[in-house]
């Protein structure tokens, strides 16, 4: 069974009320590709200012980062910076819950997807002129068996796709150096790998789920190589999903992967680079508030580039 999922608010952009800002932590991930060269704390002590206690804390994984964005919040820190990628970001949301802590955003990895949607620039400097503006914005985050995610999910072969590409930029130094060098092309070598070489891709899935529009509860089953849980209208530079997904409008998509032929497959995801996936007549979307997505064989779901659930 796969987890269910539901809409709900969160404050999850950049800092707000700046001033108020009394306490804050830094949370950088070590092996993001561009967290490790500048002086964050230095850099936001600037910004923020002397009067401001901040902390910074050195992370080589997601749950090292959301153990910290957990403490900070217990400690009633009014600031988290996530200096990182959409994983850390990920991390750091689940970590902080419904705490009042706020969270800002330094993109730092490889696809930055919360940043893109934000407006954010990559680059220290960036990132100090962009928390010195202290807008706030409130986003949705859908919620999966109590595990949150901001951008784009999924189960089936894109969660493949999403394991795949962790497991490539583990390793060596060599190797992480490698993945950082390509950038978020690294996507679309798992998507290619994933298509024409994972030995058993989808499942038959059974949705039950509430229509944005109507309100109306439905039910579909369909044979499919996969399904993308959408918030946003892209991921990563290039890969365009629904048209009319917003990160802040309260409902959001799902994009059904029929199975069809690999061939037909890596078709639609190659055209989805080119914002062309529903040219299609059998790719669809269908956008709701809520969902409960059963399988009829174990399925991984992933969610901001990270593995959330398996069942």
């Amino acid at each position: 069974m796969a987890p269910a999922a539901a809409a709900t608010t969160e404050v999850a952009a950049t800092a707000r009320h700046v001033g108020a800002i009394r306490t804050a932590v830094i949370v950088v991930h070590e092996r993001a590709p561009n967290a490790r060269a500048a002086r964050w704390r230095p850099l936001f002590q600037a910004v923020l200012g002397d009067g401001v206690t901040i902390t910074e804390c050195r992370v080589r994984s997601a749950e090292a980062a959301r153990a910290a964005a957990r403490g900070a919040a217990a400690w009633n820190t009014d600031l988290v910076i996530a200096v990182g990628g959409d994983g850390t970001v990920n991390a750091c949301v689940n970590g902080i819950g419904d705490a009042p802590t706020r969270l800002a955003v330094v993109p730092a990895g490889t696809a930055n997807d919360l940043a893109r949607v934000l407006g954010q620039r990559p680059g220290a400097a960036a990132a100090a002129v962009d928390l010195q503006r202290g807008e706030r914005r409130d986003i949705d985050a859908i919620d999966v068996d109590g595990v949150r995610f901001y951008s784009a999910g999924g189960l089936g072969w894109v969660a493949d796709v999403a394991d795949l590409a962790n497991r490539l930029r583990a390793g060596s130094r060599l190797r992480r150096w490698a993945v950082g060098a390509i950038g978020s092309l690294l996507y679309t070598v798992a998507c290619v790998a994933v298509i024409l070489f994972g030995r058993s891709l989808g499942a038959r899935y059974r949705i039950r789920y509430r229509d944005a529009a109507s309100g109306d509860e439905r039910t579909r089953e369909v044979d499919a190589y996969g399904m993308l849980v959408a918030n946003c209208d892209r991921v990563g530079k290039a890969f365009f999903l629904a048209p009319v997904s917003r990160v802040d409008d309260g409902r959001y998509e799902l994009i059904v992967f029929p199975r069809t032929t690999r061939l037909r497959l890596l078709r639609q995801v190659l055209a989805a680079q080119r914002g062309r996936m529903f040219d299609f007549p059998d790719m669809e979307w269908i956008q709701v508030t809520c969902a409960h997505i059963d399988c009829d064989r174990p399925q991984r779901f992933f969610g901001d580039g990270e593995i959330l659930a398996v069942g």
